[in-house]
């Protein structure tokens, strides 16, 4: 069984970015298929054009910000 529902690393950056914006630790992204960064992520401070790979990362570190008090919580 798979958390993702894609099949491929673009779309599970593309889900987990949807995430961060649904919890609101992103303000907004766009994928742009044919730009050399095609994935603009929006943030206070700006959009940050990033690499498949730099956006990968980029969700990995800001889930771990976000959530990571919880998951050190542990379950109830």
């Amino acid at each position: 069984m798979s958390i993702w529902a894609s099949d491929n690393r673009n779309g599970h950056v593309r889900e987990a970015l949807t995430l961060l914006l649904s919890q609101g630790v992103i303000d907004d992204f766009r994928i742009r298929p044919d730009d050399e960064f095609p994935f603009r992520v929006q943030v206070p401070a700006g959009i940050i054009p990033m690499t498949e790979h730099q956006a990968a990362h980029f969700a990995l570190g800001a889930a771990t910000a976000h959530f990571g008090d919880l998951a050190r919580d542990g379950a109830p």
